[in-house]
């Protein structure tokens, strides 16, 4: 089986790791993960960042990306599930958004491929799922690598169980 490629956007602000990190995401197989927690990242790095994000987003497999991030690279006026979505429609992978409740818990959000397969008529072709808890990154990348990339909202479900489970 082959391991999971995670790449955390913080660490892509150094030279060596950017390098390395654009080609293990361009060698075909591997699942590819991005975790784009910024609580490590300077602030004065965040423009650079939300720059690749979006560039190493095309290619993923499955982005985490929480609704404080979205905050920080986006400004705190643009609501977080709109820029998830279009992160989500540049690459052909689920992005999973973690959302705080008011009860001080993480929720998430995943979006991924509508298990029939059609383009929606009222919007993209994805749909979106209320997971009342959030798989960490390590146990969503053991998945991944245990598991076949999902295809569907189905398989993606289960994926998040069997991380959750982990």
């Amino acid at each position: 089986m082959t391991q999971a490629i995670l790449c955390g956007v913080s660490s892509l602000i150094r030279p060596d790791l950017l390098v390395a990190a654009r080609g293990s995401w361009l060698v075909p197989g591997p699942p590819r993960l991005l975790d784009a927690d910024l609580s490590a990242a300077p602030e004065a790095a965040l423009p650079y960042l939300r720059e690749l994000v979006e560039e190493f987003a095309w290619r993923a497999d499955l982005l985490v990306i929480g609704s404080t991030d979205i905050a920080a690279l986006y400004g705190p006026a643009v609501p977080p599930l709109r820029i998830a979505r279009r992160l989500r429609a540049s690459g052909g992978g689920a992005v999973l958004l973690r959302c705080p409740a008011p009860s001080g818990a993480v929720v998430s959000v995943l979006i991924c491929d509508d298990p029939s397969g059609r383009v929606r008529a009222d919007g993209p072709a994805d749909i979106l799922f209320g997971l009342a808890v959030t798989p960490t990154t390590s146990q969503l990348q053991a998945a991944l690598t245990r598991e076949s990339v999902p295809l569907d909202a189905t398989g993606w479900l289960d994926l998040a169980d069997k991380a959750n489970a982990t």
